[in-house]
């Protein structure tokens, strides 16, 4: 999506506490990457994270020096507790060191998502808007048509209540989406962290359909736009188990169950409870990981057909709104001839007029979807 930068004409406290919520003292307006950037600098998700990876890293040195200071080993579970001490628990917490801080990237990243779409759903939400307002005064002009006829005596009264009721149930219509837009602002003010009061948020971006992908379903490859590389799905499923938090850890209790094992072959027999237990825990961790891939995979499967999906609906939708408006082109001439009446010619923009709205409608579930897509393994 094209994005133009603006001035962001907020103030901004430069100190933030985990408590801070911003007031702003006019209208929001600016661009979406810029509410993701104010997103990420008012969060306080970030904060705990922080002091989680804070406490990881206390508890690695804690790790470590205990490895350092071993009681005596006087038996055989003795042992088995020391090396665990002094090789496993080292390791365990430079893992979950590590998964706190791709924790924290991961939340950082669907912050910024949570924001993208936040900000798409208003977009969308403001062509809806648009949408019934003017159907409202297509309506009303209507409702004044026939008012006029039935005074003359050429509209029945079913027909009059029927124009009646007609506007009035598109107020309510209208109404209705209006309350919606004002529940999507609290959303992103929220995400956003900054004051929850009825003020709007203006975003200048437009929804904008700019494929990501060249999809074959074919031959199963996603071919990147403006580039010569083509990657086939098994290597986004490869990348989205590096990127996956789950795998992460799902792969490194693995190895921490592999480890354990190996200090419980060389301690205990294969009868011993100790070693039938670190069987079973390795078993279950393997078992685990194999879950996890099988859930990846899925996963990414089922969002690449999503995509397929959602970019040939736009592609439908596109091609109906072109439809339509030749339609109501052609419409507008016979109007402007004599040939249709007004009425008639109402009826041809309103169909013209949803169908630009269902196109928008199409763009917008396509770049939620594509943004899905690409949160999985980019």
């Amino acid at each position: 999506m094209n994005k133009k930068v603006t001035g962001l004409f907020l103030t901004i406290p430069l100190v933030l506490t985990i408590t801070t919520v911003l007031a702003v003292e006019s209208n929001m307006f600016s661009n979406i990457e810029m509410f993701q950037n104010m997103a990420l600098e008012n969060s306080r998700q970030s904060t705990i994270d922080d002091l989680q990876i804070e406490s990881k890293e206390s508890a690695l040195e804690d790790a470590v020096d205990d490895a350092k200071f071993l009681t005596p080993s006087r038996s055989r579970s003795q042992r088995y507790d020391n090396q665990i001490q002094s090789k496993v628990d080292p390791f365990r917490a430079e893992v979950d060191l590590e998964y706190a801080k791709r924790e924290k990237e991961k939340n950082e990243e669907d912050l910024r998502r949570k924001v993208y779409k936040a900000g798409l759903d208003v977009l969308i939400q403001e062509k809806e808007i648009e949408l019934e307002s003017e159907k409202l005064d297509m309506l009303e002009e209507k409702y004044q048509m026939a008012e006029t006829r039935h005074k003359e005596g050429k509209k029945t009264d079913n027909d009059f209540h029927d124009a009646q009721f007609a506007v009035s149930s598109k107020k309510i219509d209208l109404n209705k989406a209006e309350k919606n837009m004002e529940a999507l602002n609290l959303e992103l003010k929220r995400l956003l962290n900054v004051e929850m009061d009825d003020s709007p948020i203006d975003i200048e971006d437009q929804l904008v359909f700019n494929p990501m992908i060249g999809l074959d379903a074919d031959i199963d490859m996603v071919i990147l736009q403006n580039t010569d590389e083509a990657v086939d799905v098994n290597t986004v499923i490869e990348q989205a188990m590096e990127k996956s938090l789950e795998f992460y850890r799902a792969s490194k209790d693995v190895k921490i169950q592999q480890m354990i094992m190996e200090i419980s072959e060389d301690i205990f027999e294969e009868e011993h409870p100790t070693y039938k237990e670190d069987v079973l825990d390795l078993e279950i961790a393997k078992i685990n990981l194999e879950d996890t891939k099988t859930n990846i995979l899925v996963q990414v499967k089922n969002k690449y057909n999503d995509l397929i999906t959602e970019e040939e609906n736009v592609d439908l939708a596109m091609h109906w709104a072109d439809v339509q408006k030749e339609k109501f082109e052609a419409e507008k001439l016979k109007f402007e001839k004599g040939i249709i009446s007004r009425e008639e010619l109402l009826n041809a923009k309103e169909g013209y007029i949803e169908a630009i709205y269902d196109k928008y409608a199409a763009i917008h579930s396509y770049n939620v979807i594509k943004d899905e897509f690409e949160a999985l393994y980019k």
